[in-house]
């Protein structure tokens, strides 16, 4: 194995005349092309450019107001939905700090390349346990609010793709809400149940146990009291029927309140578009960005929203200033004010659990 001091062919005083001279000429000619590009396809588009300035320039403050309004609310739909699941649970969970946590969180996933989604349930994690929620009461309401978020999703994709008249895409998305529920419900089921948990727990253990040789902490001993021990404190957590379905309907209503942000960034404007319009072209950046192809799908999300503007109807000319909008809103606003958050907002003083 070699090390990165190790020598490798081409280093070297031998190398100098051969390598040496193409890394000195590749790059400004790479700048070169780069900037020859840019300035032909600002020429070539400059008129479209300036459009779509002017459409910009030109948004209407009251609808453009309206949308930030839907967007903080729609955020707020998150911190209450995760407020009802930790209360639910017997936690404690003050509106401030998971505001908090919720913004800043948020500002993580945008802004980390690649481990953002994790960086961010991490830190809503530590945040939530500062409070002084156990470990397994947090992880269950991070894991509930995801499968909501899930299923809501898939179920506003479904109804845009019945209402397009996309059988495929509607079925697709229902299967996708059975797959999320299903491991969900499996799990209940085997908190509840004792010859489950117990079936679970030797199960583990059997598989576990060969690499107790290596991995000390795998041991049955070790291993067997901690499975027991989470599932029957996940057994306690009983939310009911009401707080469930509380929670779902703010994950759609999370959803839905994003569309209707969409929509208002369409009217300010100076644009028109069905309100199925407006799902359908929803629905399409809302896929695309839970791909995590981008932090927060920059770039792809505006491509696939304004895409789907266009084809739904809307003038190219208005589609890109509208998705300029939309995403300045739910987007960048967001990520400035969780920015803030992570910056301005004190500590939990709740001491966490032991």
């Amino acid at each position: 194995m070699s090390s990165g001091l190790d020598p490798v062919p081409g280093d070297g005083p031998a190398a100098e005349g051969t390598s040496g001279p193409v890394a000195r000429w590749w790059r400004p000619v790479l700048g070169v092309v780069f900037a020859v590009g840019t300035v032909v396809a600002v020429v070539v588009f400059w008129q479209s450019v300036l459009g779509w300035f002017r459409t910009i320039a030109a948004t209407d403050p009251r609808w453009a107001l309206a949308a930030v309004l839907v967007q903080l609310l729609s955020m707020q739909c998150l911190v209450w939905q995760q407020q009802l699941l930790l209360r639910s649970g017997g936690g404690v969970a003050p509106q401030r700090s998971l505001t908090a946590t919720v913004y800043g969180g948020n500002a993580i996933a945008v802004g980390l390349p690649l481990a953002g989604s994790a960086a961010s349930v991490a830190y809503g994690f530590r945040r939530m346990r500062d409070l002084g929620n156990s470990a397994v009461l947090v992880s269950w309401t991070l894991a509930v609010s995801g499968v909501c978020s899930t299923v809501a999703l898939a179920a506003v994709v479904a109804v845009s793709s019945a209402a397009t008249g996309s059988t495929v895409g509607a079925v697709v998305a229902s299967l996708a809400s059975v797959a999320a529920v299903v491991p969900v419900l499996t799990l209940l089921a085997v908190t509840r149940s004792t010859e489950a948990k117990n079936l679970v727990v030797k199960v583990l253990m059997a598989v576990l146990a060969p690499l107790s040789r290596w991995f000390r902490v795998l041991r049955p001993a070790v291993v067997g009291p901690a499975v027991d021990d989470a599932l029957t404190s996940l057994g306690a957590i009983r939310p009911g029927v009401r707080n469930a379905c509380a929670a779902g309907l703010l994950a759609l209503a999370n959803w839905v309140l994003d569309a209707l942000c969409l929509y208002l960034a369409v009217r300010a404007v100076g644009a028109d578009l069905s309100l199925r319009g407006t799902v359908l072209a929803f629905a399409a950046g809302a896929l695309v960005s839970s791909t995590r192809l981008t932090p927060g799908g920059i770039g792809v999300v505006e491509a696939a929203v304004a895409s789907a503007l266009v084809a739904a109807g809307l003038p190219a000319a208005q589609a890109v200033p509208a998705v300029v909008v939309y995403r300045l809103i739910s987007l960048w606003l967001l990520a400035a004010v969780g920015a803030l958050c992570l910056v301005l907002a004190p500590r939990p003083v709740h001491p966490a659990e032991g």
